[in-house]
């Protein structure tokens, strides 16, 4: 199994070890941001960080915070310097979320491929040192079990 680099999530009912993967949502190529869990010897979903809010005005690093155990969420982004908590929030049904300005060089030194990958969707250039093909988001989740 490929090797990523593990953060400690400290939450309602624990500790888990979890890696983080940047990919984006097929409505409007926004950024997505997920949560494994190491299980059985493969990487598993453990939950999302952020969610899609469409209506929602965002820039390419910004976010919304899921609201499940939000509180948790937001001190994992602030323990690891994910990016800056904003002070717009939004709502949906009866829940509240909060933005994130995400710091997309940090979030690749735990997800290199998939940053480099967001970052081309949206125009930019990039290049990893191993110089990987253009990947969709199915096979970069594929990937994280070799």
């Amino acid at each position: 199994m490929k090797e990523f680099k593990t953060l400690g999530y400290d939450w309602e009912c624990g500790h888990e070890d979890l890696i983080i993967r940047v990919l984006s949502y097929a409505d409007r190529k926004r950024l997505y941001i997920g949560l494994y869990k190491e299980e059985y010897g493969a990487w598993e979903p453990f939950g999302d960080l952020t969610v899609n809010l469409p209506r929602e005005a965002v820039k390419e690093n910004e976010a919304f915070i899921d609201h499940n155990y939000s509180e948790s969420k937001l001190q994992f982004i602030r323990k690891y310097q994910l990016g800056k908590i904003l002070p717009e929030t939004a709502l949906s049904g009866y829940c509240t979320f909060s933005k994130v300005s995400f710091d997309l060089d940090r979030l690749a030194e735990f997800d290199p491929d998939g940053v480099c990958a967001y970052r081309e969707l949206h125009g930019e250039k990039c290049s990893l040192e191993d110089e990987e093909e253009d990947l969709d988001d199915y096979t970069l989740i594929k990937k994280m079990q070799i």
